[in-house]
């Protein structure tokens, strides 16, 4: 089986947005899946959105977050694990900081998206701002 360059080689990087580093690229899966690792230095998170193509996990390594899924609310601390399926509303918040959690994207296809997201952020737009001018290119769609 012929495994691709980046796959034997991979390697974490920065994503350009403090605190995400990407672990696992969709070049050193085949596309099957990517892993971030988000490190919170303060309280907050992403405003709600779905994934109307991919389905996401969170695995919370340091701190405690509180998340929706749908209409549930889910309160998780180091080692606590969560499913979110593709069409599913979700956020999350951090409830101590620091907090750091690992993202696992299947299939891979948002890494485009976290960058652009940084550097939108980064420019000075709000999360949902961000997110609402990339929502026609990528799979994150915010919702109320």
């Amino acid at each position: 089986m012929d495994v691709p360059e980046d796959a034997r080689s991979a390697t974490a990087t920065n994503m350009g947005r403090p605190g995400w580093t990407l672990l696992a690229s969709s070049g050193a899966t085949n596309g099957a899946f990517e892993l971030f690792q988000e490190v919170r230095a303060m309280l907050g998170g992403p405003p709600a959105h779905v994934h109307r193509e991919r389905d996401e996990a969170f695995y919370v390594v340091e701190g405690r977050y509180a998340f929706t899924r749908d209409h549930e609310e889910i309160e998780l601390e180091p080692g606590g694990f969560i499913f979110i399926p593709r069409g599913t509303r979700h956020q999350y918040r951090t409830l101590d900081a620091p907090a750091r959690t690992l993202i696992l994207i299947v299939p891979a296809g948002l890494e485009g998206f976290f960058r652009e997201m940084g550097a939108r952020i980064g420019g000075g737009a709000t999360a949902l701002e961000a997110m609402t001018s990339l929502a026609a290119t990528y799979d994150s769609h915010p919702v109320d």
